[in-house]
């Protein structure tokens, strides 16, 4: 777990898990709480609560895997990790979407990490963040994890590489796996009784 010091000195315990199938709704409504800024960020360009609505429906698409930071059950940061066949048929592109009030946390470096492993077992050799010029953040994060950068059409591409998986990699994500369905679970519990006390 991650602990958090927001204002007021509250502190917040949060935890990243993989979201299930049927969990894209997490994901789209943590992208609907983005402010402008962070919604052009993390697309590229300015996009609508439908654009949205309609990008988070194929977050359990064949492929697709999505690391959420829970806090309080609330999805509050992303990372997303989809197959990218037009660049490298052994690649993905990864993806980091904060909400404002997490950032400078440390939050997307260890969803990196969460994302590197999937992929290690997973094969992929080469995981592709496409980010602007001036997200420093994210391009540091990439050069902490070996990504090579490099600038096309505005943009900024690092290309990290992940290592071959090993014992301690597989072992991690079947770990990760059983505690992604206990904790869906305990979570879809706790929305139940939340929608019942309304």
């Amino acid at each position: 777990m991650l602990k958090e010091c927001h204002e007021g000195n509250t502190e917040q315990l949060g935890f990243i898990r993989r979201l299930v199938a049927s969990e894209a709704y997490l994901l789209r409504e943590h992208l609907h709480r983005l402010d402008g800024d962070a919604r052009h960020r993390r697309f590229g360009h300015d996009v609508s609560d439908d654009f949205i609505s309609r990008y988070a429906s194929h977050a359990g698409d064949f492929g697709n895997v999505t690391f959420g930071y829970f806090v309080d059950g609330v999805v509050r940061a992303v990372a997303e990790l989809r197959p990218d066949i037009l660049m490298y048929k052994d690649g993905a592109e990864v993806a980091f979407s904060v909400e404002r009030s997490f950032v400078n946390r440390g939050i997307a470096t260890q969803l990196m990490g969460r994302i590197i492993q999937t992929a290690r077992n997973r094969g992929l050799r080469h995981l592709i963040l496409v980010c602007l010029p001036d997200n420093a953040k994210m391009q540091a994060i990439a050069r902490h994890y070996g990504a090579e950068l490099k600038v096309s059409d505005g943009s900024v591409i690092a290309d990290i590489i992940p290592k071959e998986p090993d014992y301690q990699s597989w072992f991690s994500e079947i770990l990760d796996e059983r505690m992604t369905y206990l904790q869906s679970a305990i979570d879809f519990q706790r929305r139940v009784r939340g929608s019942a006390q309304i």
